[in-house]
Protein backbone atom coordinates (compact mmCIF):
# COMPACT_ATOMS: atom_id res chain seq x y z
CA UNK A 1 0.00 0.00 0.00
CA UNK A 2 3.20 2.41 0.76
CA UNK A 3 4.32 1.97 -2.72
CA UNK A 4 1.19 2.38 -4.33
CA UNK A 5 0.49 5.70 -2.37
CA UNK A 6 3.70 6.77 -3.24
CA UNK A 7 2.72 6.35 -6.94
CA UNK A 8 -0.46 8.04 -6.66
CA UNK A 9 1.08 10.92 -5.38
CA UNK A 10 3.69 10.74 -8.47
CA UNK A 11 0.03 10.58 -10.79
CA UNK A 12 -1.39 13.60 -8.70
CA UNK A 13 1.40 15.94 -8.80
CA UNK A 14 1.83 14.73 -12.88
CA UNK A 15 -1.74 15.46 -13.71
CA UNK A 16 -1.90 18.64 -11.79
CA UNK A 17 1.45 20.08 -13.73
CA UNK A 18 -0.43 19.16 -16.95
CA UNK A 19 -3.53 20.23 -16.02
CA UNK A 20 -2.58 23.70 -16.77
CA UNK A 21 -1.12 22.94 -20.22
CA UNK A 22 -4.96 22.21 -21.15
CA UNK A 23 -6.27 24.26 -19.55
CA UNK A 24 -3.99 27.65 -20.52
CA UNK A 25 -4.29 26.16 -24.51
CA UNK A 26 -8.31 26.31 -24.82
CA UNK A 27 -9.04 28.91 -21.97
CA UNK A 28 -11.11 26.72 -19.49
CA UNK A 29 -12.00 28.18 -16.30
CA UNK A 30 -13.03 25.68 -14.44
CA UNK A 31 -11.05 25.70 -10.75
CA UNK A 32 -12.74 21.97 -9.77
CA UNK A 33 -10.13 20.21 -7.84
CA UNK A 34 -11.40 17.01 -10.01
CA UNK A 35 -12.20 18.43 -13.38
CA UNK A 36 -8.46 19.56 -13.50
CA UNK A 37 -6.69 16.32 -13.02
CA UNK A 38 -8.85 14.72 -15.42
CA UNK A 39 -7.35 17.24 -17.56
CA UNK A 40 -4.47 16.87 -16.52
CA UNK A 41 -4.69 13.19 -17.05
CA UNK A 42 -5.81 14.00 -20.90
CA UNK A 43 -2.67 16.19 -21.36
CA UNK A 44 -0.43 13.15 -20.40
CA UNK A 45 -2.73 10.53 -22.31
CA UNK A 46 -1.86 12.90 -25.15
CA UNK A 47 2.22 13.17 -25.13
CA UNK A 48 2.13 10.03 -24.09
CA UNK A 49 0.35 8.54 -27.30
CA UNK A 50 2.59 11.13 -29.75
CA UNK A 51 5.57 9.75 -27.95
CA UNK A 52 4.99 5.76 -28.08
CA UNK A 53 4.42 5.79 -32.15
CA UNK A 54 8.72 6.34 -32.01
CA UNK A 55 9.65 5.23 -28.70
CA UNK A 56 8.75 3.07 -26.04
CA UNK A 57 7.68 3.85 -22.87
CA UNK A 58 10.56 2.92 -21.22
CA UNK A 59 12.98 5.16 -18.43
CA UNK A 60 13.78 7.40 -20.96
CA UNK A 61 10.30 8.41 -21.41
CA UNK A 62 9.67 9.02 -17.68
CA UNK A 63 12.77 11.33 -17.64
CA UNK A 64 11.23 13.50 -19.98
CA UNK A 65 7.92 13.26 -18.60
CA UNK A 66 8.95 13.93 -14.83
CA UNK A 67 11.06 16.72 -16.76
CA UNK A 68 7.64 18.70 -17.86
CA UNK A 69 6.22 18.03 -14.79
CA UNK A 70 8.58 19.92 -13.10
CA UNK A 71 8.66 22.43 -14.85
CA UNK A 72 5.01 23.18 -15.61
CA UNK A 73 5.33 23.22 -11.23
CA UNK A 74 7.81 26.18 -11.52
CA UNK A 75 5.96 27.51 -14.87
CA UNK A 76 2.23 27.30 -12.81
CA UNK A 77 3.40 28.01 -9.29
CA UNK A 78 1.01 31.27 -8.43
CA UNK A 79 -1.98 28.78 -10.11
CA UNK A 80 -0.74 25.53 -8.00
CA UNK A 81 -0.92 27.60 -4.29
CA UNK A 82 -4.76 28.72 -6.06
CA UNK A 83 -5.38 25.24 -6.51
CA UNK A 84 -4.51 23.85 -3.23
CA UNK A 85 -6.18 26.90 -1.51
CA UNK A 86 -9.77 25.91 -3.68
CA UNK A 87 -8.98 22.66 -2.40
CA UNK A 88 -8.54 23.17 1.13
CA UNK A 89 -11.21 25.34 1.53
CA UNK A 90 -13.48 22.39 0.01
CA UNK A 91 -12.22 20.35 2.37
CA UNK A 92 -12.80 22.07 5.84
CA UNK A 93 -16.06 22.69 4.42
CA UNK A 94 -17.03 19.01 4.33
CA UNK A 95 -18.75 17.71 7.12
CA UNK A 96 -17.58 14.78 9.87
CA UNK A 97 -19.49 12.79 7.53
CA UNK A 98 -18.20 13.19 4.42
CA UNK A 99 -14.47 13.48 5.57
CA UNK A 100 -14.96 10.31 7.06
CA UNK A 101 -16.40 9.04 4.07
CA UNK A 102 -13.74 10.22 1.29
CA UNK A 103 -11.30 8.80 3.74
CA UNK A 104 -12.91 5.35 3.78
CA UNK A 105 -12.74 5.29 0.00
CA UNK A 106 -9.52 6.47 0.05
CA UNK A 107 -8.24 3.55 2.55
CA UNK A 108 -10.22 0.74 0.48
CA UNK A 109 -8.92 2.25 -2.73
CA UNK A 110 -5.35 1.94 -1.64
CA UNK A 111 -5.85 -1.41 -0.44
CA UNK A 112 -8.01 -2.55 -3.33
CA UNK A 113 -4.91 -1.43 -5.44
CA UNK A 114 -2.45 -3.61 -3.62
CA UNK A 115 -4.02 -6.80 -4.45
CA UNK A 116 -3.72 -9.00 -7.41
CA UNK A 117 -6.78 -8.30 -10.26
CA UNK A 118 -9.77 -10.36 -10.80
CA UNK A 119 -10.67 -9.18 -13.98
CA UNK A 120 -10.33 -11.70 -16.74
CA UNK A 121 -9.05 -9.24 -19.26
CA UNK A 122 -6.47 -8.28 -17.04
CA UNK A 123 -4.44 -11.82 -17.98
CA UNK A 124 -5.91 -11.76 -21.76
CA UNK A 125 -4.84 -8.16 -22.72
CA UNK A 126 -4.24 -5.93 -20.26
CA UNK A 127 -0.89 -6.95 -19.04
CA UNK A 128 0.36 -7.60 -22.08
CA UNK A 129 -1.06 -4.70 -24.11
CA UNK A 130 0.90 -2.22 -21.81
CA UNK A 131 3.64 -4.49 -21.49
CA UNK A 132 4.39 -4.19 -25.22
CA UNK A 133 4.14 0.26 -24.79
CA UNK A 134 6.40 -0.14 -22.15
CA UNK A 135 9.45 -2.42 -24.11
CA UNK A 136 8.45 -1.00 -27.41
CA UNK A 137 5.75 1.29 -27.88
CA UNK A 138 3.28 1.06 -30.67
CA UNK A 139 4.10 -2.41 -32.33
CA UNK A 140 3.02 -2.84 -36.55
CA UNK A 141 0.79 -5.63 -36.54
CA UNK A 142 0.74 -6.25 -33.10
CA UNK A 143 -2.93 -7.90 -33.52
CA UNK A 144 -1.63 -10.50 -35.50
CA UNK A 145 0.39 -11.76 -32.56
CA UNK A 146 -2.89 -11.80 -30.16
CA UNK A 147 -6.20 -10.21 -31.97
CA UNK A 148 -6.70 -8.28 -28.82
CA UNK A 149 -3.56 -6.52 -28.60
CA UNK A 150 -4.92 -4.62 -31.53
CA UNK A 151 -7.35 -2.43 -29.28
CA UNK A 152 -5.02 -0.38 -27.05
CA UNK A 153 -6.81 1.57 -25.42
CA UNK A 154 -5.67 5.13 -24.69
CA UNK A 155 -6.38 4.73 -20.61
CA UNK A 156 -3.43 1.30 -21.28
CA UNK A 157 -1.73 4.27 -22.65
CA UNK A 158 -2.52 6.15 -19.82
CA UNK A 159 -1.50 3.51 -17.18
CA UNK A 160 1.73 2.55 -19.43
CA UNK A 161 2.76 5.96 -18.23
CA UNK A 162 2.49 5.35 -14.78
CA UNK A 163 3.56 1.30 -14.55
CA UNK A 164 7.55 2.34 -13.89
CA UNK A 165 8.68 -1.39 -15.80
CA UNK A 166 11.93 -0.61 -14.27
CA UNK A 167 11.51 -0.89 -10.78
CA UNK A 168 10.83 -4.58 -9.24
CA UNK A 169 7.04 -3.72 -8.78
CA UNK A 170 4.88 -2.99 -11.94
CA UNK A 171 2.02 -0.99 -10.43
CA UNK A 172 -1.33 -1.80 -11.54
CA UNK A 173 -3.53 1.22 -9.48
CA UNK A 174 -4.44 3.49 -12.06
CA UNK A 175 -7.76 3.03 -11.36
CA UNK A 176 -7.89 2.82 -7.94
CA UNK A 177 -6.59 6.68 -8.04
CA UNK A 178 -9.04 7.99 -10.32
CA UNK A 179 -11.93 6.22 -8.32
CA UNK A 180 -10.61 8.51 -5.52
CA UNK A 181 -10.37 11.91 -7.04
CA UNK A 182 -13.82 11.23 -9.08
CA UNK A 183 -14.68 10.69 -5.01
CA UNK A 184 -14.47 13.78 -4.18
CA UNK A 185 -16.26 15.49 -7.24
CA UNK A 186 -19.23 13.28 -6.04
CA UNK A 187 -19.00 14.45 -2.31
CA UNK A 188 -18.06 18.30 -2.98
CA UNK A 189 -21.50 18.41 -5.10
CA UNK A 190 -23.36 16.61 -2.29
CA UNK A 191 -22.49 19.05 -0.18
CA UNK A 192 -23.21 21.71 -2.21
CA UNK A 193 -26.57 20.30 -2.65
CA UNK A 194 -27.44 21.46 0.80
CA UNK A 195 -28.17 24.85 -0.15
CA UNK A 196 -28.12 25.09 -4.03
CA UNK A 197 -30.93 22.53 -4.08
CA UNK A 198 -30.11 21.28 -8.12
CA UNK A 199 -31.23 17.98 -8.45
CA UNK A 200 -28.42 17.35 -10.87
CA UNK A 201 -25.77 17.84 -8.20
CA UNK A 202 -27.67 15.47 -6.04
CA UNK A 203 -27.46 12.99 -8.94
CA UNK A 204 -23.87 13.10 -9.80
CA UNK A 205 -23.31 12.70 -5.98
CA UNK A 206 -25.34 9.46 -5.73
CA UNK A 207 -22.90 7.95 -8.70
CA UNK A 208 -21.22 6.28 -5.60
CA UNK A 209 -24.00 4.16 -4.52
CA UNK A 210 -22.95 1.91 -7.20
CA UNK A 211 -19.67 1.64 -5.26
CA UNK A 212 -20.02 -2.10 -4.40
CA UNK A 213 -19.94 -2.70 -8.16
CA UNK A 214 -16.98 -0.63 -9.24
CA UNK A 215 -14.83 -1.74 -6.89
CA UNK A 216 -14.21 -4.48 -8.64
CA UNK A 217 -12.84 -3.18 -11.56
CA UNK A 218 -10.19 -1.04 -9.03
CA UNK A 219 -7.29 -3.33 -9.23
CA UNK A 220 -6.63 -3.71 -13.16
CA UNK A 221 -6.44 -0.86 -15.59
CA UNK A 222 -9.59 -2.00 -17.01
CA UNK A 223 -11.26 1.28 -19.51
CA UNK A 224 -14.41 0.46 -17.85
CA UNK A 225 -14.04 2.37 -14.62
CA UNK A 226 -13.05 5.81 -16.15
CA UNK A 227 -15.87 5.50 -18.54
CA UNK A 228 -18.58 4.78 -15.82
CA UNK A 229 -17.41 7.57 -14.00
CA UNK A 230 -16.14 10.17 -16.91
CA UNK A 231 -19.58 9.92 -18.39
CA UNK A 232 -21.83 10.26 -15.09
CA UNK A 233 -19.87 14.04 -14.93
CA UNK A 234 -20.25 14.20 -18.60
CA UNK A 235 -23.84 13.65 -18.25
CA UNK A 236 -23.96 16.30 -15.46
CA UNK A 237 -22.14 19.59 -16.89
CA UNK A 238 -24.58 18.34 -20.54
CA UNK A 239 -27.61 18.87 -17.73
CA UNK A 240 -26.42 21.73 -16.16
CA UNK A 241 -25.27 23.58 -19.43
CA UNK A 242 -27.71 22.64 -22.01
CA UNK A 243 -29.95 26.11 -21.94
CA UNK A 244 -26.99 28.54 -21.09
CA UNK A 245 -23.47 27.56 -22.19
CA UNK A 246 -20.21 29.53 -22.87
CA UNK A 247 -16.92 28.36 -24.76
CA UNK A 248 -14.77 27.13 -21.52
CA UNK A 249 -17.69 24.51 -20.60
CA UNK A 250 -18.48 24.10 -24.46
CA UNK A 251 -14.43 23.03 -24.81
CA UNK A 252 -14.50 21.03 -21.32
CA UNK A 253 -17.57 18.77 -22.92
CA UNK A 254 -16.05 18.37 -25.63
CA UNK A 255 -12.51 17.20 -24.13
CA UNK A 256 -14.45 14.83 -21.98
CA UNK A 257 -16.17 13.43 -24.64
CA UNK A 258 -13.32 12.61 -26.52
CA UNK A 259 -11.40 11.15 -24.16
CA UNK A 260 -14.20 9.12 -23.38
CA UNK A 261 -14.43 7.83 -27.37
CA UNK A 262 -10.16 6.91 -27.08
CA UNK A 263 -11.12 4.75 -24.00
CA UNK A 264 -13.56 2.53 -25.10
CA UNK A 265 -14.95 3.01 -29.12
CA UNK A 266 -18.23 1.83 -27.69
CA UNK A 267 -19.29 5.56 -26.59
CA UNK A 268 -18.52 6.97 -29.83
CA UNK A 269 -22.51 7.93 -30.01
CA UNK A 270 -21.39 9.70 -27.32
CA UNK A 271 -19.99 12.93 -29.48
CA UNK A 272 -23.93 13.62 -30.05
CA UNK A 273 -23.83 15.54 -26.96
CA UNK A 274 -20.71 18.30 -27.90
CA UNK A 275 -22.75 18.65 -31.34
CA UNK A 276 -26.11 19.21 -29.70
CA UNK A 277 -24.78 21.61 -27.65
CA UNK A 278 -23.11 23.27 -30.71
CA UNK A 279 -26.37 23.28 -32.67
CA UNK A 280 -28.15 24.70 -29.98
CA UNK A 281 -25.76 27.52 -29.27
CA UNK A 282 -24.33 28.18 -32.25
CA UNK A 283 -24.60 32.02 -32.30
CA UNK A 284 -22.83 32.18 -29.24
CA UNK A 285 -19.87 29.77 -30.29
CA UNK A 286 -19.40 29.63 -34.34
CA UNK A 287 -17.02 32.53 -34.03
CA UNK A 288 -14.40 30.26 -31.58
CA UNK A 289 -14.50 26.96 -33.09
CA UNK A 290 -11.11 27.09 -34.24
CA UNK A 291 -9.27 25.15 -31.32
CA UNK A 292 -12.20 22.82 -31.13
CA UNK A 293 -12.12 21.67 -34.91
CA UNK A 294 -8.03 21.00 -34.60
CA UNK A 295 -8.37 19.32 -32.01
CA UNK A 296 -10.83 16.95 -32.93
CA UNK A 297 -8.80 16.66 -35.77
CA UNK A 298 -5.92 15.91 -34.21
CA UNK A 299 -7.08 12.54 -31.87
CA UNK A 300 -8.95 11.49 -34.59
CA UNK A 301 -5.37 11.65 -36.66
CA UNK A 302 -3.58 9.90 -33.38
CA UNK A 303 -6.81 7.33 -33.21
CA UNK A 304 -6.46 6.19 -37.06
CA UNK A 305 -2.69 6.09 -36.84
CA UNK A 306 -2.69 3.85 -33.70
CA UNK A 307 -5.73 1.32 -35.56
CA UNK A 308 -2.97 1.52 -38.57
CA UNK A 309 0.09 0.73 -36.67
CA UNK A 310 -1.89 -2.01 -34.91
CA UNK A 311 -3.73 -3.83 -37.76
CA UNK A 312 -3.50 -2.23 -40.33
CA UNK A 313 -7.31 -0.91 -40.74
CA UNK A 314 -7.92 2.62 -40.45
CA UNK A 315 -11.17 2.09 -38.41
CA UNK A 316 -10.21 -0.82 -36.89
CA UNK A 317 -12.77 -3.24 -35.85
CA UNK A 318 -14.68 -2.18 -39.16
CA UNK A 319 -13.30 -2.67 -42.84
CA UNK A 320 -15.11 0.01 -44.13
CA UNK A 321 -12.55 2.17 -45.89
CA UNK A 322 -9.96 -0.47 -46.58
CA UNK A 323 -7.35 1.74 -48.31
CA UNK A 324 -4.36 0.93 -47.15
CA UNK A 325 -1.71 -2.11 -48.52
CA UNK A 326 0.86 -2.62 -45.54
CA UNK A 327 2.01 -6.02 -45.16
CA UNK A 328 1.13 -6.03 -41.57
CA UNK A 329 -2.58 -6.09 -42.27
CA UNK A 330 -4.75 -8.14 -39.95
CA UNK A 331 -6.48 -11.20 -41.77
CA UNK A 332 -10.42 -11.15 -42.12
CA UNK A 333 -10.46 -14.25 -40.66
CA UNK A 334 -8.94 -12.96 -37.22
CA UNK A 335 -11.06 -9.95 -37.25
CA UNK A 336 -14.44 -12.35 -38.00
CA UNK A 337 -13.03 -14.48 -34.94
CA UNK A 338 -13.13 -11.64 -32.80
CA UNK A 339 -15.78 -9.97 -33.51
CA UNK A 340 -17.81 -13.42 -33.10
CA UNK A 341 -16.54 -14.05 -29.77
CA UNK A 342 -17.27 -10.93 -28.73
CA UNK A 343 -20.70 -10.98 -29.83
CA UNK A 344 -21.38 -14.34 -28.32
CA UNK A 345 -19.70 -13.57 -25.30
CA UNK A 346 -22.72 -11.08 -25.05
CA UNK A 347 -25.06 -14.36 -24.70
CA UNK A 348 -22.74 -16.70 -22.74
CA UNK A 349 -22.02 -18.45 -25.74
CA UNK A 350 -24.86 -19.96 -25.96
CA UNK A 351 -25.95 -21.22 -29.82
CA UNK A 352 -27.29 -18.27 -31.43
CA UNK A 353 -27.68 -19.98 -35.14
CA UNK A 354 -30.96 -19.57 -36.57
CA UNK A 355 -32.70 -17.87 -33.43
CA UNK A 356 -34.88 -15.14 -34.08
CA UNK A 357 -34.85 -11.21 -32.61
CA UNK A 358 -37.15 -12.51 -30.13
CA UNK A 359 -35.58 -15.62 -29.07
CA UNK A 360 -31.70 -13.72 -29.04
CA UNK A 361 -33.73 -11.58 -26.75
CA UNK A 362 -35.06 -14.77 -24.22
CA UNK A 363 -31.09 -15.80 -24.42
CA UNK A 364 -29.47 -12.18 -23.45
CA UNK A 365 -31.79 -11.66 -20.78
CA UNK A 366 -31.85 -15.43 -19.17
CA UNK A 367 -27.58 -15.41 -19.52
CA UNK A 368 -25.41 -17.11 -16.75
CA UNK A 369 -26.07 -15.58 -13.36
CA UNK A 370 -24.67 -11.88 -13.04
CA UNK A 371 -25.26 -10.69 -16.58
CA UNK A 372 -28.78 -12.08 -16.67
CA UNK A 373 -29.86 -10.13 -13.69
CA UNK A 374 -28.05 -7.09 -14.86
CA UNK A 375 -29.98 -7.46 -18.36
CA UNK A 376 -33.39 -7.70 -16.62
CA UNK A 377 -32.36 -4.81 -14.60
CA UNK A 378 -31.03 -2.65 -17.63
CA UNK A 379 -34.20 -3.44 -19.84
CA UNK A 380 -36.48 -2.55 -16.72
CA UNK A 381 -35.27 0.82 -16.43
CA UNK A 382 -34.88 1.31 -20.31
CA UNK A 383 -38.80 0.94 -20.39
CA UNK A 384 -40.17 2.84 -17.06
CA UNK A 385 -37.45 5.46 -17.60
CA UNK A 386 -39.24 7.45 -19.64
CA UNK A 387 -42.77 6.89 -18.17
CA UNK A 388 -40.94 8.24 -14.99
CA UNK A 389 -39.20 11.14 -16.41
CA UNK A 390 -42.55 12.25 -17.74
CA UNK A 391 -44.06 12.37 -14.13
CA UNK A 392 -41.53 13.32 -11.90
CA UNK A 393 -38.71 15.30 -14.32
CA UNK A 394 -39.47 16.61 -17.93
CA UNK A 395 -36.27 17.95 -18.11
CA UNK A 396 -35.28 18.01 -21.79
CA UNK A 397 -31.90 17.39 -21.18
CA UNK A 398 -32.37 14.62 -19.42
CA UNK A 399 -34.76 12.90 -22.02
CA UNK A 400 -32.19 13.80 -24.68
CA UNK A 401 -29.63 11.64 -22.76
CA UNK A 402 -31.90 8.70 -22.64
CA UNK A 403 -32.78 8.85 -26.52
CA UNK A 404 -29.10 8.34 -27.08
CA UNK A 405 -29.28 5.62 -24.42
CA UNK A 406 -31.53 3.72 -26.28
CA UNK A 407 -29.47 4.85 -29.51
CA UNK A 408 -26.28 3.06 -27.74
CA UNK A 409 -27.97 0.10 -26.70
CA UNK A 410 -28.88 -0.65 -30.25
CA UNK A 411 -26.00 0.14 -31.74
CA UNK A 412 -24.62 -2.16 -28.62
CA UNK A 413 -26.95 -4.78 -29.61
CA UNK A 414 -25.79 -4.96 -33.25
CA UNK A 415 -22.12 -5.59 -32.48
CA UNK A 416 -22.05 -7.05 -28.57
CA UNK A 417 -24.81 -6.12 -25.85
CA UNK A 418 -22.12 -7.15 -23.39
CA UNK A 419 -23.53 -5.10 -19.79
CA UNK A 420 -20.21 -3.46 -19.59
CA UNK A 421 -20.43 -1.52 -23.36
CA UNK A 422 -23.82 0.05 -21.43
CA UNK A 423 -23.48 0.31 -17.45
CA UNK A 424 -22.92 3.72 -17.48
CA UNK A 425 -26.26 3.96 -18.96
CA UNK A 426 -28.04 1.91 -16.42
CA UNK A 427 -25.96 3.71 -14.08
CA UNK A 428 -27.20 7.36 -15.11
CA UNK A 429 -30.79 5.60 -15.36
CA UNK A 430 -30.78 4.21 -12.01
CA UNK A 431 -29.15 7.40 -10.12
CA UNK A 432 -31.89 10.02 -11.77
CA UNK A 433 -34.72 7.38 -10.76
CA UNK A 434 -33.17 7.46 -7.14
CA UNK A 435 -33.04 11.18 -6.73
CA UNK A 436 -36.43 11.58 -8.45
CA UNK A 437 -37.56 9.75 -5.61
CA UNK A 438 -35.31 10.39 -2.91
CA UNK A 439 -34.86 14.52 -2.85
CA UNK A 440 -32.67 14.45 0.51
CA UNK A 441 -29.41 14.19 0.81
CA UNK A 442 -29.33 12.12 3.88
CA UNK A 443 -31.10 10.02 2.53
CA UNK A 444 -28.36 9.43 -1.05
CA UNK A 445 -26.10 9.41 2.31
CA UNK A 446 -27.74 6.51 4.12
CA UNK A 447 -27.23 4.66 0.56
CA UNK A 448 -24.01 5.44 -0.04
CA UNK A 449 -23.36 4.71 3.65
CA UNK A 450 -24.77 1.11 2.62
CA UNK A 451 -22.34 0.74 -0.34
CA UNK A 452 -19.38 1.43 1.28
CA UNK A 453 -20.08 -1.13 3.83
CA UNK A 454 -20.89 -3.92 0.95
CA UNK A 455 -17.55 -2.82 -0.32
CA UNK A 456 -15.54 -4.66 2.30
CA UNK A 457 -16.54 -7.90 0.97
CA UNK A 458 -14.08 -8.46 -1.18
CA UNK A 459 -11.85 -7.95 1.40
CA UNK A 460 -13.66 -10.27 4.00
CA UNK A 461 -13.79 -13.58 1.33
CA UNK A 462 -12.49 -14.54 -1.38
CA UNK A 463 -15.07 -14.65 -4.74
CA UNK A 464 -15.05 -16.76 -7.44
CA UNK A 465 -15.91 -14.57 -9.96
CA UNK A 466 -16.42 -17.12 -12.62
CA UNK A 467 -19.38 -18.74 -10.70
CA UNK A 468 -21.34 -15.23 -11.70
CA UNK A 469 -20.09 -14.78 -15.07
CA UNK A 470 -19.34 -15.84 -18.67
CA UNK A 471 -15.72 -16.94 -17.69
CA UNK A 472 -16.68 -20.08 -16.39
CA UNK A 473 -13.44 -21.70 -17.76
CA UNK A 474 -11.13 -20.18 -15.74
CA UNK A 475 -10.97 -20.02 -11.76
CA UNK A 476 -11.08 -16.24 -10.96
CA UNK A 477 -11.65 -15.22 -7.54
CA UNK A 478 -10.76 -11.98 -5.60
CA UNK A 479 -7.20 -12.05 -4.07
CA UNK A 480 -7.36 -11.24 0.02
CA UNK A 481 -5.24 -8.80 1.21
CA UNK A 482 -2.30 -9.79 3.01
CA UNK A 483 -0.26 -8.01 5.66
CA UNK A 484 3.25 -7.53 3.27
CA UNK A 485 0.74 -5.94 1.05
CA UNK A 486 1.09 -2.86 3.57
CA UNK A 487 4.35 -2.48 1.98
CA UNK A 488 4.73 -4.12 -1.22
CA UNK A 489 1.56 -4.45 -3.70
CA UNK A 490 1.26 -7.98 -5.32
CA UNK A 491 2.08 -9.22 -8.49
CA UNK A 492 -0.39 -8.06 -11.48
CA UNK A 493 -1.38 -11.33 -12.33
CA UNK A 494 -2.96 -14.08 -11.00
CA UNK A 495 -1.43 -16.93 -13.19
CA UNK A 496 1.40 -18.93 -12.76
CA UNK A 497 4.31 -17.20 -13.50
CA UNK A 498 5.72 -19.98 -15.68
CA UNK A 499 6.21 -20.41 -19.39
CA UNK A 500 7.04 -22.63 -21.99
CA UNK A 501 9.12 -21.33 -25.12
CA UNK A 502 7.65 -22.30 -28.49
CA UNK A 503 8.65 -22.47 -31.86
CA UNK A 504 6.18 -21.82 -34.66
CA UNK A 505 7.27 -21.30 -38.47
CA UNK A 506 10.55 -20.01 -37.18
CA UNK A 507 8.64 -17.61 -35.14
CA UNK A 508 10.06 -17.79 -31.17
CA UNK A 509 7.39 -16.98 -29.02
CA UNK A 510 6.57 -17.98 -24.91
CA UNK A 511 3.29 -19.26 -24.40
CA UNK A 512 1.80 -19.65 -20.49
CA UNK A 513 1.30 -23.10 -18.92
CA UNK A 514 -0.51 -25.75 -20.29
CA UNK A 515 -3.51 -25.28 -17.50
CA UNK A 516 -4.01 -21.75 -18.98
CA UNK A 517 -6.94 -20.31 -20.62
CA UNK A 518 -7.19 -19.92 -24.72
CA UNK A 519 -7.25 -16.39 -24.67
CA UNK A 520 -4.81 -15.97 -21.72
CA UNK A 521 -1.08 -14.45 -21.49
CA UNK A 522 -0.80 -12.96 -18.30
CA UNK A 523 2.54 -11.58 -17.92
CA UNK A 524 4.32 -13.60 -19.54
CA UNK A 525 7.68 -12.26 -21.36
CA UNK A 526 7.32 -10.48 -24.87
CA UNK A 527 6.57 -11.72 -27.30
CA UNK A 528 3.81 -14.21 -25.29
CA UNK A 529 0.25 -15.31 -27.00
CA UNK A 530 -1.17 -19.18 -25.62
CA UNK A 531 0.27 -21.68 -27.94
CA UNK A 532 -3.05 -23.11 -27.37
CA UNK A 533 -4.43 -19.80 -29.90
CA UNK A 534 -1.73 -20.27 -31.90
CA UNK A 535 -3.22 -23.86 -32.68
CA UNK A 536 -6.38 -23.57 -33.37
CA UNK A 537 -5.96 -20.40 -35.58
CA UNK A 538 -3.45 -22.64 -37.56
CA UNK A 539 -5.66 -25.91 -37.54
CA UNK A 540 -9.22 -23.88 -38.72
CA UNK A 541 -7.77 -20.63 -40.12
CA UNK A 542 -4.43 -21.77 -41.96
CA UNK A 543 -2.77 -18.61 -40.40
CA UNK A 544 0.07 -18.57 -38.30
CA UNK A 545 1.68 -14.83 -36.66
CA UNK A 546 5.67 -14.37 -37.89
CA UNK A 547 7.53 -11.18 -37.40
CA UNK A 548 8.05 -8.98 -40.08
CA UNK A 549 12.32 -9.03 -39.97
CA UNK A 550 14.53 -10.41 -37.56
CA UNK A 551 13.78 -7.38 -34.61
CA UNK A 552 10.58 -8.35 -32.84
CA UNK A 553 10.52 -4.18 -32.69
CA UNK A 554 9.23 -3.81 -36.52
CA UNK A 555 6.47 -6.00 -35.67
CA UNK A 556 4.05 -8.66 -36.84
CA UNK A 557 2.37 -10.01 -39.73
CA UNK A 558 0.09 -12.94 -40.62
CA UNK A 559 1.54 -16.14 -43.21
CA UNK A 560 0.00 -19.08 -44.32
CA UNK A 561 0.67 -22.09 -43.18
CA UNK A 562 -0.48 -24.47 -45.78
Amino acid sequence: MLLILINWIYIFISSLSFGFLLKKLFKIDSHNFTIHHILGLISITLFSWCYAFFFALDIVFYGIMSSITIAGLWLFKSDIKTHFTQFKNSWISFSKTYKLGLLFIFIIALAMSSVTPSIFDNESYYIQTIKWLNEYGFVKGLGNLHIFFAQTSSWHILQATFTFPFLESNFNDLNGYFLVIFSFFCVQQLHQYKTSKKINQLYVGSVLVGLPFIIFFINAPSPDLPVFLISQLLFYLFIKHFKEIDYSRFMLILLLTIFLCVIKITTCVLVLLPIILLVKHYSLLKGKLVKPILFSFFVLVLFLMKNVFLTGYLLYPLQILDVLNVDWKVPTALIQLFKVGTYNAAFDYQELANLSTSQLFIAWITSFKFNGIINIIFTTLLISFPFLWYFKSKEKAVFILYVIGVLHFVLAWIFSPQYRFFFFYMLFFAMQICVWFFRKEKTIVFFMAVSLLLSLVPFLTELKLSNYTTIKKTNTKTSLLKFENILQPNVNSSMSPDFEEQIENGFHYNSPTKESYFWTAGNTPLPAVNTKQIDFIKKYYKIVPSLRTEDVGDGFKSVDCE
